[in-house]
């Protein structure tokens, strides 16, 4: 990360994330009080001026919404110099305080600042906090999506990027947490994308530590940026960045498997005064357009085939039987390339309706295209499909302060999200498990696909109201500011993403593809819209004490309440035999607890009466707690255990359909909706599934402490060092209440691996068993209980080296030691898919301790800046990380619990039964 945006932009303290207070004392050449002083604020950056007149006790407080924080001060009173000062916060302090003396004669005053400074680097996060402010004037320089707010998160030291598939979005965990627990917020309040114009951004903050109990709703890391508004001053910006796969280094570039990609962008934004000192307006526009090649099996070449686990010869094959059963290899009216395509719209309004009173209104548009998408690298281009979404949502905030003491915010912010996503081919999927000989003597596994996609449909409808009330009050030595607020956020969710709805057909060879002999069947039938609305509420008192000059402290607890309105009907049968309520969604009441200190320092004088730099150290302590994924309350709406809703079909053997593909095409409803076994002529019709909440559910939390140094050192270096430990508990997770207890049988030589279905069960050509056979209680598939019973633990050391040289040359070098344990890393998607995501080799509905998919042991972060001249700018930005932890897993069920997760097992070669594994 540059330095240019690590230096701290000098500013006032705030009430929220974009309201400043300034407040002091004026008093005459003999130390009293000047009540009726007129002092003036004017910004620096939007030259907009607000005045207050002092009280009877000298003292003034004015509270300047998007002020920048950089201010001149004119303080005037009759048969008195008018005095100016400049002010500019150099420390984290929680409200800016500027004392003024005044006299009879006329005395130019040099710029001064206020109490509290503090070395360079340290960002305005409060006491305790660590993180990085990035301005977008800086951020608009470097090679990165500057728009892309989960992109800017990986700025920060030690947060890891977690980079998009065919099926996920980019996303960051931040010590150690699952990507769920992170919270990105737009001008205070919950943001539920990613993108925002990037004329539209005025700063954003990435907290990966922070102590003041008013920011809540994570237990990963927080990304709060603020947009820009109207000023005094006309002002705007067009913006063009362009990328071409063509000017990408390395010859890896032209395979449609690397990572480069074409890329427009076009952006802008207006503002200015409609009314000066009163009435302001900003808008911004952009749309960005990017090509990617699509890699997928029509498009990998011989080389990247053999690096895939496939040999050319069996690709051909593939592809030659494939084509006989008359599914189509490409769509028509697909793309060739990777289309993914964004545009974003942004107006907002500002109104100064009085020197104690300011209202904002913003309103934020965004529509995002994906085509095509979900097309895995050994699947045709005809298994994907089209996502798309639509967004947008209206704030309003005011802010008021009364006296020189109480200043109250408000902010409410109403938003809708629409997705909607769709397969290319109304069919079922076909996966082709195919064993290759590869050279240098390996052997290669690999599953190829074609026809659907079992991702396909899907569609979600939210909408969501969210509220932020806070009254502070500041003692009259102004050394406490106490807040107290309120929180309230409710979200109306109506989604229907159940995965495998057309059914998934598999073949356990290309000798049994070419016969049209597939080993299993599956499908999820009659899933149900979800609708439901989940409420979110907290309380939160805190105080921000100034304990001296060079100590702050933070303290302060938080009260948040969880419930769910919409729950499914009762069902009896579920209750009787598991003992679960379909109809009860636990809610929650629980007090977080914080505590955090910032203290200055200086070390004793050098050689010569030369003093060292100064440093500070900062830490703290608290409790913090995430949201509820709303995705877990719509699988439960969605699968109460009723044969008219959520239903399982699994086949096997003589049961198992076969295929018939021109039939599907014509029509969809064709699709087996049951199967008979032609060997006993027995119908096997779908199970129903169920999903529900264990009792003692709860939100997410972490308990996180943290402690640093920052040092100025000769040469002007700056060495950061910050350790954190992160302890994630009650993280969700799934068990199988319906999977049997005790195995049938285990496999002695893969280590006593259990196993939960008969022996006589498993077809012996093929290898393939259904889950149906390990079900307690065989009327119903899979009953999955939800559960806060999951852990995490994480520790994190990083290092900042940091240089401003002269013409303001940087140098940024971060390094992040990382190590991070959880009993799941799932944060995504279906419940079928959270309960197959801890692998295992032993019982699925244990709970054990491995290393987090979100750890990168090692990570080095650098970025450079350097000014040519004075319209040329060179940037840089490296990044160098330890890989992701990596676990072999067998490509089937082989335990029977209806998940494939099952660890492979590496055999000893001395003492293997079979010479052939």
């Amino acid at each position: 990360m540059l330095v240019v945006f690590a230096v701290p932009r000098t500013a006032a303290a705030q009430v929220g994330t974009t309201t400043d207070i300034i407040t002091g004392t004026v008093t005459g050449r003999d130390s009293q009080p000047l009540a009726g002083a007129v002092v003036q604020a004017t910004s620096l950056e939007t030259q907009v001026s607000r005045q207050r007149t002092t009280d009877a006790r000298g003292r003034f407080t004015i509270v300047f919404p998007e002020g920048g924080g950089q201010y001149q001060l004119t303080v005037r009173y009759v048969g008195m110099a008018p005095t100016r000062v400049t002010i500019a916060r150099q420390a984290d302090e929680d409200r800016l305080v500027a004392n003024v003396q005044m006299d009879l004669a006329i005395v130019t005053l040099e710029p001064v600042a206020v109490q509290a400074a503090q070395p360079r680097g340290l960002e305005r996060l409060g006491p305790g906090a660590t993180g990085r402010d990035l301005r977008s004037e800086a951020m608009s320089r470097l090679p990165i999506a500057a728009s892309d707010l989960t992109a800017l998160a990986t700025l920060a030291p030690g947060v890891v990027g977690i980079a998009e598939t065919d099926s996920t979005r980019p996303a960051f965990s931040v010590a150690g947490q699952r990507p769920t627990a992170n919270r990105i917020t737009l001008d205070g309040l919950s943001f539920g994308g990613a993108m925002v114009p990037q004329d539209a951004i005025r700063s954003t903050r990435v907290v990966t530590n922070t102590y003041d109990v008013a920011r809540g709703q994570f237990s990963g890391g927080l990304v709060a940026s603020t947009t820009r508004s109207g000023t005094n001053v006309p002002q705007g910006a067009f913006t063009y960045n362009g990328r071409d796969r063509a000017l990408a280094w390395g010859g890896v570039t032209a395979s449609p498997f690397s990572q480069g990609y074409t890329q427009n962008q076009f952006g802008g934004g207006m503002g200015g005064p409609i009314v000066r000192d009163r009435l302001f307006a900003f808008g911004a526009l952009q749309g960005r357009w990017k090509d990617q090649a699509l890699p997928s099996l029509a498009t990998a070449d011989a080389a990247t085939l053999e690096r895939l686990g496939v040999s050319p010869d069996s690709a051909a094959r593939f592809l030659a039987l494939e084509g006989a059963t008359g599914v189509p290899v490409s769509v028509p009216d697909a793309r060739g390339d990777r289309g993914i395509n964004n545009a974003a719209a942004l107006l907002r309004m500002d109104w100064n309706v009085a020197e104690a009173h300011t209202l904002m209104l913003r309103m934020d548009g965004r529509w995002n295209s994906d085509d095509p998408t979900r097309v895995r690298s050994l699947a045709l281009p005809s298994t994907g499909g089209r996502r798309s979404e639509r967004a947008g949502g209206v704030m309003a905030s005011w802010t008021s302060h009364f006296g020189e003491q109480l200043i109250n915010e408000v902010r409410g912010y109403i938003s809708a999200e629409h997705t909607d996503a769709g397969g290319f081919l109304a069919l079922p999927e076909a996966r082709v498990h195919v064993t290759s000989d590869l050279p240098d003597s390996l052997r290669g596994i690999a599953t190829l696909t074609f026809g659907g996609n079992h991702a396909f449909p899907q569609h979600t409808d939210n909408t969501t109201a969210e509220v932020r009330e806070e009254l502070s009050w500041m003692t009259q030595d102004a050394t406490h500011r106490i807040k107290l607020g309120g929180y309230l956020n409710s979200v109306r969710l109506r989604a229907n993403q159940t995965p495998n709805q057309l059914g998934t057909f598999v073949f356990h060879s290309l000798d049994a593809f070419a016969a049209g002999r597939p080993s299993s069947f599956s499908r999820t039938l009659a899933p149900l819209d979800r609708a439901g609305t989940s409420w979110n509420e907290a309380l939160y008192l805190g105080d921000t004490w100034r304990a001296g000059a060079r100590l702050q402290l933070t303290y302060g607890a938080r009260l948040e309440a969880t419930e769910f309105r919409g729950t499914p009907a009762y069902n009896r049968t579920l209750d009787s035999l598991f003992g679960v309520r379909t109809d009860r969604i636990p809610g929650e009441v629980h007090v977080s607890p914080r505590i955090g200190f910032t203290w200055t320092f200086a070390a004793e004088s050098g050689g010569g009466g030369r003093a060292l730099p100064r440093g500070i150290l900062r830490g703290g302590v608290g409790d913090f707690r995430g949201l509820p994924p709303t995705g877990l309350y719509s699988a439960a709406l969605g699968a109460p255990g009723l044969a008219t809703a959520e239903t399982q079909l699994e086949c096997i053997g003589s049961a198992v359909p076969t295929p018939a593909w021109a039939q599907y095409a014509q029509d969809p409803a064709t699709i087996p909706s049951r199967c008979v076994d032609t060997a006993s002529a027995v119908t096997i019709s779908p199970r129903p599934n169920a999903t529900v909440f264990d009792p003692g559910y709860a939100a997410p939390r972490a308990w996180r402490a943290s402690l640093g140094l920052q040092q100025q050192l000769p040469g002007a270096y700056t060495l950061t060092v910050d350790a954190s430990y992160s302890r994630g508990v009650q993280q969700y997770g799934f068990r199988d209440l319906n999977l049997v207890a005790t195995p049938q049988f285990t496999l002695s030589d893969e280590g006593g691996r259990p196993v939960y279905v008969p022996a006589d069960s498993i077809v012996p050509t093929t290898g393939a068993l259904t889950s149906l056979d390990s079900r307690a209680h065989p009327q119903f598939g899979q009953v999955i209980a939800i559960g806060s019973d999951l852990q995490s633990n994480s520790r994190q050391l990083t290092v900042v080296v940091s240089r401003l040289a002269a013409r303001g040359a940087a140098l940024q070098l971060s390094y992040t030691f990382t190590r991070a344990r959880d009993q799941s890393s799932f944060s995504c998607c279906a419940v079928s898919q959270g309960f197959a995501a801890p692998t295992t080799a032993g019982d699925p509905n244990g709970r054990e301790w491995a290393t987090s998919a979100f750890e990168r042991r090692h990570s080095l972060l650098a970025t450079v800046t350097y000014p040519v001249t004075s319209a040329l700018e060179v940037t840089a930005l490296g990044r160098l990380t330890s890989g992701i932890p990596f676990t072999p897993l067998v490509g089937s069920d082989i335990n029977g619990d209806g998940a494939r997760n099952d660890r492979a097992f590496v055999f000893d070669p001395a003492t293997a039964s079979d010479s052939s594994v």
